[in-house]
């Protein structure tokens, strides 16, 4: 019994995080005009809630099945279909695979189980990458108090924040000289932002739980997730320094000025680089408006609405097959 519900599970998972992931990728490039439109704060919420949709769907669709009414009828469940006669248990509500043999279950769930060791090898290199190049980054640097920053003696202008649980900011020597005080302090107060917030922790994190998505829809929400939040911290250095055209010219010279090319893209750095740059530049100088409470109530009803539809879509695309 308790292999069927494991099967009945995973299957589960998969339907419908596949399910919402194919109504992401449908929906989502007209949808995200008007979630452009969004304040900051409130888009990162969204997007990070449609980031994880597809798994969180899954797994409380696969909690819907431990409920006591739903596991009373598991047996009624099992006994209606011929195709229980090869082993293989599924719960009616959720899983279209009814048809499908042991043979093709043991297959689906060895590549998962490769698929997962892939990725546990691939986090793992990851991880080892971050802890050396914190290590480097530490034996180079020296801590400004004056600043509260890890300055780093070089010709060449960056200012980024690195670290995944503990981050930092790392600026250096040539960068500081030839920006104002105002303008340095813009500066990191933008890049502290992201390190209070652990900007780049929650950035990996989901684009790990973003993975049931299609990857050109996963690419377009994790651009947009890393704007809204280069947004974010715009907006906490324009209340540091109470002047928003500040903010905006040290960010047109730091355009100018960054010659630093990170070899790759790299979730445990966030660089101060004018990426977005004119969005992120229409955001300091136009007012924002406050977020309508409408808005609110309404992306929660369509939310519900969505999570419904996609339950009640569970059983009738299981007796379509």
């Amino acid at each position: 019994m308790s292999m069927h519900f494991l099967q009945s599970g995973i299957l589960a998972t998969f339907f419908s995080g596949g399910l919402l992931s194919l109504l992401s990728a449908i929906g989502y490039p007209s949808f995200r005009r008007h979630l452009l439109s969004l304040p900051c704060h409130f888009r990162a919420k969204v997007l990070a809630v449609t980031l994880c949709g597809p798994l969180l769907l899954g797994i409380l669709i696969t909690l819907f099945g431990l409920l006591p009414s739903w596991m009373a009828s598991h047996d009624e469940a099992t006994e209606h279909c011929a195709t229980h006669a090869n082993g293989m248990a599924h719960l009616c509500w959720f899983d279209p695979l009814v048809h499908l043999s042991d043979q093709f279950w043991t297959i689906g769930a060895g590549l998962m189980v490769g698929v997962l060791g892939y990725g546990m090898v691939a986090a793992l290199r990851f991880w080892l990458r971050i802890r050396r190049f914190q290590a480097a980054l530490n034996l180079i640097s020296e801590y400004d108090a004056r600043h509260r920053v890890y300055r780093i003696d070089s010709e060449r202008a960056f200012v980024f924040a690195a670290g995944l649980f503990a981050p930092r900011v790392f600026i250096s020597s040539h960068l500081i000289e030839q920006l104002s005080g105002p303008q340095l302090a813009v500066v990191l107060a933008h890049e502290q932002s992201h390190c209070r917030r652990r900007d780049m922790l929650w950035r990996l994190c989901l684009s790990i739980a973003s993975l049931l998505h299609f990857s050109a829809t996963r690419r377009q929400l994790l651009r947009d997730l890393e704007l809204a939040q280069e947004q974010i911290c715009d907006t906490e250095a324009v209340q540091c320094v109470s002047d928003r055209l500040l903010v905006a010219e040290t960010l047109i010279k730091i355009v100018r000025q960054l010659n630093l090319s990170m070899p790759e893209a790299n979730p445990a750095i966030s660089a101060f680089n004018g990426s977005h740059i004119e969005l992120r530049i229409r955001q300091l100088l136009e007012q924002p408006e406050p977020l309508p409470r409408t808005t609110v109530w309404l992306s929660a009803l369509l939310f519900g609405l969505l999570l419904s539809g996609v339950v009640s879509l569970t059983m009738p695309l299981h007796h379509l097959l």
